[in-house]
Formats: C-alpha cells, sequence, structure tokens
C-alpha cells in the first residue's frame, strides 16, 4: 500500500514538472516569433501606440496599447531606440508578453537601393 501510495506521488510530480515545462517553451515560442503590425499613432505625451494588426482570425484591427517603461524599442537593425524613431506606417514585429506588449522592432527594409 504505501508503495502504491509512493508510485502515485511520484508520477503526479513527474506530470507537473512536464505540465510546467510545457507552458515556459509556449512563453517562448510567442516571444521568439512576433506579429507583424504597422504603426497608425505614437502618442509620446500620453504614452500610446496604436497599431494595426490581423488577429488570430486574420481579420484586420486597430489596437491602442498604453506604454511602460520596461517595453524593448529596437531600431530595424536591432539596436535600442527611443520611441520617437517609430512613426505612422512604420512596419513593425510586435512580442507580445501575458497580454501587453514586451518589445517593438521595426523592420528592416527588403529593398536594395
Amino acid at each position: 500500500m504505501l508503495r502504491a501510495f509512493l508510485l502515485s506521488v511520484a508520477v503526479l510530480f513527474a506530470m507537473t514538472l512536464s505540465l510546467t515545462a510545457e507552458d515556459k517553451n509556449k512563453d517562448k515560442k510567442d516571444n521568439k516569433k512576433g506579429m507583424e503590425a504597422t504603426v497608425t499613432k505614437v502618442d509620446a505625451k500620453k504614452g500610446q501606440i496604436t497599431l494595426r494588426m490581423k488577429d488570430s482570425t486574420g481579420k484586420e484591427m486597430e489596437k491602442t496599447f498604453t506604454l511602460t517603461e520596461d517595453i524593448r524599442w529596437l531600431d530595424d537593425k536591432g539596436n535600442a531606440a527611443a520611441v520617437d524613431v517609430f512613426q505612422s506606417g512604420n512596419d513593425v514585429l510586435v512580442f507580445e508578453r501575458e497580454g501587453k506588449i514586451a518589445q517593438v522592432q521595426k523592420k528592416g527594409n527588403k529593398e536594395k537601393k
């Protein structure tokens, strides 16, 4: 009886670790991919950015995010940038974490000059 109980506890513990690892991997995958969006408005005074993007069904929508101090701003080369680098019409990659913007990166120009 004691062996069965200990075995059950061990199996339950292993399953819990497995589920926790899957959740962490899911977060990493979400952060690596990013969502493509277009900046429609940046209001540094109000601390907001409005983006036009596609939702999970592919329908285009416009969404306004409140900016926080922990957002990482990157230019098209991946270097740190300020929010004023971003202007209406810029194509960006947005990385979300827990429903909030974690990083905004300007997309590079694919045309060669």
